[in-house]
């Protein structure tokens, strides 16, 4: 069963982040940016990032656990500075205020702002080369590495809109999954690249005209292409293609990820294809957990059968990602 108003009240109560805490993000967001655009000479704009860009962020585990969200900062090139200066003059520039002193760190290919108890802002420095080429800065190799934020955001937004606004609300729903199984592991970047592979440029949005149904049609989709990759296969950036978001697994991992996708997979089509309410619902609830829905409870009312959910979603062949305009460069 589809139990399309569970769905919708699940992710507003308990998969999408908190609208105070969505809030707080927003006011910090806009609060740094001001003072960067105020502070920081080659200052030109600011862009978020990663699934704050793209709506698919997710509330944390534990009411208290800190989350992370990404922020683009456009710097103005100077081809006398060394990629790892960028990082050092944002550092230094909010070294200089007294509210964001004691928040700022320098990593990798960002400054982390740390609001304790609340979230961490990744502040990624970005220069546009002489070639138009789009740049983030190694702070420990002192190298610049080609970047697309806004390529990628823009595909996965025109997938979304071929979905009817789903895809965004299943990539929250396998978040959920992922966080609170906690027993494999997927970058958010990788889980949410293999979501969008499994809608083809062609239409076929039938197949993802409810949530469960689009649930059901991604995680076949995925599963089908996991199933015919023992090995670990590449899964391109699909508007960089030479960046490969499995780097972060290795052939353990994987054949873990494989694995118990593959048995949520199963119980997803067992969920959506049960006939009677209570049986449907206690389905759903071992793949989400016990806040889901609600059973009708004993006698005839838990055991009385309904319409049989719509025929399960037919699975296509995973998509191959080609660059095209006005995703690449």
């Amino acid at each position: 069963m589809k139990h399309i108003q569970f769905f919708s009240d699940f992710l507003r109560d308990e998969v999408n982040l908190n609208e105070s805490r969505l809030e707080r993000l927003n006011t910090s967001v806009k609060a740094v940016s001001d003072y960067l655009s105020q502070n920081l000479e080659s200052y030109r704009k600011v862009e978020r990032q990663g699934s704050h860009a793209l709506r698919t962020i997710i509330k944390p585990v534990k009411d208290n656990q800190e989350y992370d969200a990404d922020m683009l900062l456009y710097l103005k090139y100077d081809g006398a500075k060394e990629p790892k200066s960028y990082i050092n003059e944002v550092y230094d520039c909010l070294r200089e205020s007294k509210v964001y002193a004691e928040k700022a760190h320098r990593k990798t290919r960002c400054v982390f702002m740390d609001y304790a108890g609340d979230f961490h802002l990744d502040i990624v420095p970005c220069v546009t080369m002489e070639d138009g080429e789009q740049c983030i800065c190694n702070n420990k190799t002192n190298e610049y590495e080609q970047t697309d934020g806004t390529g990628y955001r823009d595909w996965f937004n025109d997938k979304n809109r071929s979905t009817h606004g789903n895809l965004k609300r299943v990539t929250r729903l396998l978040k959920y999954v992922r966080d609170h199984k906690g027993n494999f592991t997927a970058k958010s970047i990788l889980l949410t690249t293999l979501i969008g592979n499994t809608v083809g440029d062609e239409s076929d949005g039938d197949q993802f005209k409810s949530l469960p149904d689009a649930l059901v049609t991604v995680s076949n989709r995925i599963n089908d292409f996991l199933q015919n990759n023992p090995r670990m296969p590449k899964i391109a950036n699909p508007v960089l293609v030479d960046e490969d978001f499995t780097r972060h697994w290795d052939q353990k991992k994987y054949e873990n990820f494989r694995s118990l996708f593959e048995v949520y997979n199963g119980k997803i089509n067992e969920a959506f294809c049960a006939v009677e309410h209570d049986d449907s619902v206690e389905k759903w609830r071992e793949i989400f957990g016990e806040k889901f829905g609600s059973k009708k409870g004993g006698g005839s009312g838990g055991s009385q059968k309904l319409a049989v959910s719509a025929p399960l979603a037919v699975s296509a062949p995973f998509v191959a990602v080609r660059p095209r305009k006005p995703y690449a460069r």
